[in-house]
């Protein structure tokens, strides 16, 4: 009689341990459901932040490749002396201020200029696809939260072009 109630208290212990399972393994799953979830919000969540540092960067790099621009054009000028180069300003800051410190020579530093340009344009270039990416995922995957958090996007926010802005930009 021992051997059958410890039988059956075992099977009772099993019975249990296998609910106890069951029940772990389907609040897993819901956990996982959760967490996926939750991941997938956060990463939606974290599209318009991407968005905006990029931007960021983007301006950046525009500020940068406009002031290697505006270096090259004056470095191309054969009227260009170095000390008229020590004098000019971009945005309240030298130009050129390795002339200040070092005899640099006129030409180096164009080659310098011009290979900066090279990889501004890249970057910049890379940048823009990675904000297009973005902003397609953004608003495919969340359009009310994403737009939401970047601001609103709108043929009425933007402002219109004349037709001299479009000769400007043209070079005619």
């Amino acid at each position: 009689m021992d051997v059958r109630l410890n039988r059956l208290l075992n099977s009772a212990e099993k019975l249990i341990q296998d609910r106890k399972d069951s029940k772990d393994v389907s609040s897993s799953k819901s956990q996982n459901e959760v967490n996926q979830t939750e991941t997938k919000s956060d990463f939606v969540v974290s599209l318009p932040v991407q968005y905006h540092n990029i931007q960021t960067r983007l301006t950046e790099l525009q500020k940068l490749l406009s002031k290697e621009q505006a270096r090259l054009g004056v470095l191309e000028d054969p009227n260009s002396s170095n000390e008229n180069l020590k004098e000019l300003l971009f945005e309240n800051e030298p130009l050129f201020p390795e002339l200040s410190s070092s005899q640099e020579d006129k030409s180096r530093i164009l080659e310098t200029s011009k290979s900066t340009i090279s990889s501004l344009l890249d970057e910049l270039r890379k940048k823009e696809v990675e904000s297009e990416n973005i902003f397609s995922l953004g608003s495919r995957l969340s359009p009310r939260e994403f737009s939401g958090n970047i601001g609103t996007m709108s043929s009425q926010s933007m402002k219109p072009l004349t037709e001299d802005v479009v000769k400007r930009l043209l070079g005619g």
